[in-house]
Parts: C-alpha cells; structure tokens; sequence
C-alpha cells in the first residue's frame, strides 16, 4: 500500500520523553495497593482473555527474514532461505511437541499464509497472535485490522512500533484503533519499544487485554552504552534502555504483559533471558526460534519457571 508505514518511519520518529520514567513511579506507587496476592506459583499455561497460552511463545522475525542483526546485512536474507515453507511447518510441528502453542507474526509477513495453511492441516491447536496498526491518510485505515481478523487469528494487537510513534503524535488514533481492534471480538493488546508507551495507556485508562514490551538486560558486549542516548541505539541494538524502570512500571501493571526481545537479538543466551524476565515479572516470553532450538528453549523455560523468584504477582 503506497500510504503504509513503514518500521524506520515510527523508529526515527519515536522517543521516550523524561516524563516517562516520573509518570511510570507515580503509576507504580499508585496502583500498587491494590495488587492481588501472588499465586503460590506459576504453570507451564498462563491466560489472555480466553486463550490458554503457552508461557514461552515462538516469534515470528525469524521466520520471515526481519533479523534484527545490527551491521550483518545479510542474515535476515539468511534465515529467510533456511526457513523455507517446509521448514517453517517443521518449526511449527516442533514447537507443538514440546508444549508451545503459539505463535506471534506481523499481518503483513509473507508467511502468514504459510501459519494459515498449517493450522488448516492440523488444527488450531496453535493459536495466532499477530500485530496490526491503522494506516493514517488511507481510504481505509483499518485494512489491517480487518485482514488479521479475516485470517483467522486468535488475537490482535498495536504494532511496537506503530505505539511508539502514535502514543506521542497522535494518543486520539491509538484510541480509536484500540475500539477498533476490540471490535473484533479478539483478545487485544498493545506492544511498546518504549516505557513511555506503557505509561500513556495506562494513565489513559485504555481497555486492553495484554501489553508487550521489549525487556532485557544490558548484560551483553554490544549493548547500549552510556552516552548513546538514542531509544533503539545504534547498528539495531537497543531494545531495553532501563529494565529496572521497565520491572518497576509492569510492576503495578494489572494486565499480563508479554516480554520479547528477551536475548537482545541473539545477544543473551536463553538460559540467562528467560530467567531474568519470569523473575522480573513478565508472563510471557516471546523468542524466536529456530528449529534446533525449540527442544532446548522449552526446556529451559520450564526449568526457569520451576525456580522463578519474583514480586510481580501472575497476571495471567
């Protein structure tokens, strides 16, 4: 579509404002009173609106060729050849057998038809989370909405980086796609780059069924740096500035949120991710997978579950 918008128009354009981190404390201390007690602890299964989701999900970048690999130009048009149709129904079939039951795309991948025809074959044991965003200045913005429904998803949410550019220049259309995603009749939530974007929908008081925000440690070589004051840092790198600002805000946050961007794009090792995100407070981690590390990444996360330490109650 010539009025589609693109992923480094929202990324140039997005910033978090120093207000966030004030706003998100405020957050925190206000709601924090009327936390539920924590469940004695978690199961492999966690709830968002209806669906019973598995708490590790398979990402959807790897199999579509947008790999985050900062200055390595060609690998997403390397993980795009190895992950060919027929491998992608093998990592889908793998994923099942080892207790993964779905699966997060963007609506306009080139594979969606690939998840579609999979779950028509062997059923829709796999459930479909996809991301959308309204099209300003289109004849009809919510095309894309409309199509993940169509689809056949089994729920929807605000592009990351459409949310991050909307919440600052336009808070009137991230509502308004909101009661257009709920529409549906989906399971609806909103997914954020930025803290700020959080911040925002809740003090708006938006009537979501989940969050997904990027989450992980700087606790790697290429991290961002002190002086680099960029939200997403340079060569593709930065994808949690704070995430103890991030832990403190979800922390009052009633609603499940689903962490991804957990290894830092290949950077962390899953074993340190995924326990760094349960014990942090997330529900969900999002991870993409290939094949050969299905087996192994279950596992992992099933280990870390069994010895998360968190304050975060489970919000799903």
């Amino acid at each position: 579509m010539a009025n589609q918008l693109t992923r480094r128009d929202f990324v140039k354009e997005s910033a978090l404002v120093s207000a966030g981190a004030m706003l998100g404390a405020g957050l925190a201390s206000s709601l924090e009173a009327d936390q539920p007690p924590a469940p004695l602890g978690p199961t492999w299964t966690g709830k968002i609106g209806k669906l019973e989701l598995s708490r590790l999900m398979l990402g959807g970048n790897l199999i579509t060729g947008a790999a985050h690999s900062r200055d390595l130009r060609y690998v997403g048009q390397l993980m795009y050849r190895y992950n060919t149709p027929e491998k992608v129904t093998e990592t889908l079939a793998l994923a099942e057998q080892h207790g993964i039951n779905s699966i997060n795309t963007h609506v306009s991948d080139q594979n969606n038809h690939i998840v579609k025809k999979y779950r028509e074959k062997h059923g829709d044991k796999m459930k479909w989370i996809m991301a959308t965003y309204a099209v300003p200045m289109s004849d009809n913005p919510w095309e894309l909405i409309d199509r993940v429904k169509q689809l056949g998803a089994d729920a929807i949410y605000l592009w990351g980086c459409a949310a991050d550019g909307l919440v600052l220049k336009n808070m009137e259309l991230v509502k308004r796609t909101v009661e257009r995603m709920r529409a549906t009749g989906l399971p609806i939530g909103i997914a954020a780059h930025t803290l700020n974007v959080i911040v925002q929908c809740e003090k708006a008081k938006l009537e979501v069924d989940f969050y997904q925000k990027t989450f992980h440690s700087r606790n790697y070589p290429t991290a961002q740096k002190p002086d680099d004051k960029a939200d997403y840092g340079s060569y593709d790198n930065a994808w949690c500035s704070d995430s103890e600002a991030v832990a403190a805000v979800m922390k009052a946050v009633t609603k499940p949120w689903i962490a991804f961007k957990t290894m830092a794009a290949g950077a962390i090792q899953p074993r340190e991710a995924f326990q760094y995100a349960f014990n942090s407070g997330a529900d969900f981690v999002l991870a993409g997978m290939f094949d050969f590390q299905i087996a192994e990444d279950a596992q992992i996360a099933k280990e870390a579950l069994a010895k998360v330490k968190r304050t975060r109650p489970w919000r799903a």
